[in-house]
């Protein structure tokens, strides 16, 4: 039996496991997908994700490997006062 080509590969919409795997992925978490994303821009320099500008790209946010939208990160008044007194200065 012949491995499916890339074609036959992305033919598949959602892609299953299999198809990930048949694909060369391993399973990981969004999160940790997201990281490999932003590793990937900064041409696997951890220094630079952390000074990325591109403040317009969807995945900036979570450039840490963290969610900043949890309920306990959302619940920290600390952050958001801070935040809005430096962008004041």
């Amino acid at each position: 039996m012949t491995a499916p080509s890339r074609t036959e590969l992305a033919s598949t919409w959602p892609p299953t496991a299999a198809v990930a795997k048949a694909a060369g992925h391993k399973q990981m978490s969004p999160m940790k997908a997201i990281r490999e994303k932003c590793l990937d821009c900064c041409c696997n320099q951890p220094s630079e994700i952390r000074a990325c500008e591109t403040v317009k790209c969807p995945l900036w946010p979570f450039r840490s490997g963290t969610h900043p939208y949890t309920s306990a990160r959302m619940k920290n008044p600390l952050q958001e006062t801070d935040f809005t007194e430096s962008e004041a200065a």
